[in-house]
């Protein structure tokens, strides 16, 4: 037996065997004791590593991580007004903030040695080809942020803690959406850091237009290329003066065929004065309504997927577009207005930028009926562009209002009066007709299939318009029109329609109770004509009918 050092200093006799079989507590305790520093020693040395390699300092020590640096540092991501930043590794490394996820942090950074490998191998040691492979890049990105539910943009960003009252309606309608649908962060968001090569994806194939809204509407491939942009829009050589602005072309003067009828219809005959009745307006809700400058935006460039990223829920979840776009459609008028690329295809719309025009105008709307009649009112403060020129020298100002049956126009109720609008009119891209003017595909008088038409003229001794747009638009026709009366007070321009619900004319829709009509508006403002005017999106409106949860809705109550 051989004498040994027990617990805590005491001496036992144990054989070889037994103190194998039985090593001494103090042995235990002291391989503890190492085993723990080790640990901490060797997970500290693994999180100082991944730390240090995490930063972006690091991850552009290659060169060709310069280039989707420089897309981060021009994004909001990188700089904004709280001052919060992400760095690569935030989105690309960090897949949660959760502690026992550190198998999955160390999986990212195994798979970052690509982009080393890569590198070396010279697959991307040049700015060439990096852009090669982009989008072959970016694709394994979305694809693995798509696996995991977007878990990198999760750590700043969830659905149960967002502020809808701070943003924007279309912002609220696609996060509602995708939690309806299941969609994840990437789905929508590709893009929005680095350059959004998702595009050319898209589009890279022949692309299939969304027609179901509207039966009868033919297919549309998107815009082959976008018309060519104005001086306005092209920068100028180094050393050489900016080109100015182009006006307005002149060609695009109203045509003949919207003058008034030579013959008066019993619309048409409206005294100056006394046409309309004192009405209590206190007494309708104002509804704020914002028109706005569409330039060539037409009704298959709205509806097709790869121009349009919201086509797909127009059709399937039958959204109007009042939902999404009511609350911005400021700054799409004014991003046309001006020039710029619009949408997901990035289309310049107005190739042609309009002096001094005004993106949109906000208008005042209400609405009463009598029992007999409806009134519609609208006012709004007069805009006015700043090349002076007037392409309808007669009048000032034209209002036209336009509505369906009551659901009998496929369209109407998702895009009021945008169902007419076509890319083949006359001023648009596609025209080939200078004299073809709004339209219906599959149009019928009989069954309702068309819109009625009424126009309001500021100009001296001008008739109101009770018209129609069927398979072509009909400046005549309509006897429900009673008056159309406009008056401009100081930069205040009011306009009122009074219109007999029953209608009585050709083109005319008898307005009854317990339906609902689609509808929209325009305004031609300072003297313009074609389309060179502010538009409304698709609206609706219901004679004593409250409609709860539909925000395009107006109630017409009776007085």
């Amino acid at each position: 037996m051989a004498e040994n050092q027990g617990f805590c200093g005491t001496t036992e006799k144990r054989s070889f065997w037994q103190r194998l079989k039985r090593p001494p507590a103090c042995s235990i305790l002291r391989m503890m004791l190492i085993g723990i520093i080790g640990g901490i020693l060797i997970w500290g040395g693994l999180n100082m590593g991944m730390e240090w390699t995490n930063r972006t300092e690091f991850c552009i020590s290659c060169h060709e991580m310069t280039i989707p640096f420089e897309d981060l540092k021009k994004s909001i991501h990188y700089k904004n007004r709280a001052g919060i930043s992400v760095s690569c590794a935030d989105c690309h490394v960090a897949s949660s903030k959760n502690p026992i996820d550190y198998g999955r942090k160390l999986t990212m950074k195994l798979l970052a040695a690509r982009d080393i490998i890569g590198h070396l191998s010279g697959v991307v040691d040049t700015p060439e080809k990096f852009e090669a492979h982009r989008l072959e890049m970016a694709q394994r990105v979305w694809a693995r942020m798509k696996e995991t539910d977007s878990r990198e943009c999760r750590n700043c960003h969830k659905f149960e803690t967002m502020d809808k009252t701070k943003q924007k309606d279309r912002s609220v309608v696609k996060h509602e959406g995708a939690i309806e649908d299941g969609k994840t962060c990437i789905d929508c968001h590709k893009g929005i850091v680095h350059k959004p090569v998702h595009q050319g994806a898209a589009q890279a194939p022949a692309p299939e237009a969304i027609t179901a809204a509207a039966p009868g509407v033919a297919a549309s491939a998107p815009n082959a290329a976008p018309a060519a942009p104005s001086a306005a829009t092209v920068a100028a050589p180094k050393g050489e003066a900016a080109p100015k602005p182009e006006a307005a072309p002149k060609v695009e003067a109203a045509p003949k065929a919207e003058a008034a009828p030579k013959s008066e219809t019993k619309a048409a005959a409206v005294a100056a004065s006394g046409g309309i009745p004192a009405l209590d307006w206190s007494k309708a809700p104002m509804r704020n309504i914002k028109v706005f400058y569409p330039g060539q935006a037409a009704f298959e460039w709205v509806m097709n997927k790869p121009d349009h990223s919201s086509a797909a829920d127009i059709i399937e979840k039958k959204r109007p577009c009042a939902k999404c776009h009511e609350g911005d459609a400021n700054e799409i008028g004014e991003a046309i207005v001006a020039g710029k690329p619009v949408g997901v295809s990035k289309t310049v719309q107005e190739p042609n930028p309009p002096v001094g025009k005004a993106g949109y105008v906000p208008v005042g709307f209400q609405a009463i009926h009598d029992g007999s009649k409806i009134y519609f009112r609208f006012e709004w403060q007069a805009q006015k562009a700043a090349d002076g020129k007037k392409m309808d020298p007669k009048n000032e100002v034209k209002l036209t209002m336009m509505f369906d049956g009551g659901g009998t126009v496929p369209g109407a109720e998702i895009n009021g009066c945008w169902v007419t609008c076509h890319k083949d009119l006359r001023t648009m891209k596609e025209a080939k007709d200078e004299k073809k003017t709004k339209y219906i595909e599959g149009a019928d008088l009989a069954s309702g299939k068309f819109m009625d038409l009424i126009q309001f003229r500021s100009g001296k001794g001008e008739k109101p318009v009770d018209g129609y747009v069927a398979d072509s638009r009909q400046m005549q026709g309509g006897k429900g029109l009673v008056a159309a009366e406009g008056k401009k007070e100081g930069n205040k321009w009011v306009v009122i329609f009074a219109r007999n619900l029953a209608g009585g004319g050709k083109g005319d829709h008898v307005i009854e109770a317990g339906k609902t009509y689609y509808f929209g508006f325009a305004i031609h403002e300072d003297y313009s004509a074609a389309r060179y005017h502010f538009v409304s999106l698709g609206y609706q409106f219901g004679l004593d009918k409250p409609v709860e949860g539909v925000k395009n809705y107006y109630n017409v109550v009776k007085q």
